[in-house]
């Protein structure tokens, strides 16, 4: 595939994925063992853990709107900095594998991004190393002495 189908792929995942809450498209552009590196934890192996994941935040989020920022590819690698705005309206729990409790919901409207690498293998996402940074998203709902 070439890095514009690659890059096409990620963008999918997003865009009609995720901005519709539609998982069916996460089955279609994401390898059964897809692994996903969050910062602080350990690796989230599987589709079917990273599914978990994603109806948890966007329960927790259920507004929220993703924006491809920037796309870079090489190989069968694709660099994607994205954003998303929404509200706070359902609990937050935070990364996978993190020990941050739960947090209620706060209607705090929320603003945050990262810059991720995706590794694409025959059309699918194989791997992910995600860069969200849990502490600016809980600092936002409210959820940080102080905050």
């Amino acid at each position: 595939m070439s890095t514009e189908d690659n890059k096409a792929i990620v963008r999918r995942a997003y865009l009609d994925g995720l901005n519709h809450r539609d998982l069916g498209v996460v089955d279609e552009v994401f390898d059964v063992d897809y692994v996903v590196h969050y910062p602080h934890t350990g690796p989230v192996k599987g589709v079917e853990k990273a599914k978990e994941f994603l109806t948890q935040f966007l329960t927790a989020f259920p507004d929220c709107v993703f924006t491809i920022e920037d796309q870079v590819a090489e190989d069968d690698k694709v660099v994607t900095r994205w954003s998303c705005r929404g509200t706070h309206l359902g609990e937050w729990h935070g990364l996978p594998g993190s020990a941050d409790p739960t947090v209620p919901p706060s209607g705090r409207p929320v603003a945050f991004g990262a810059t991720d690498i995706y590794l694409i293998r025959d059309g699918k996402i194989v791997e992910e190393w995600n860069t969200l940074e849990q502490l600016d998203v809980l600092s936002q709902i409210g959820a940080l002495p102080g905050t």
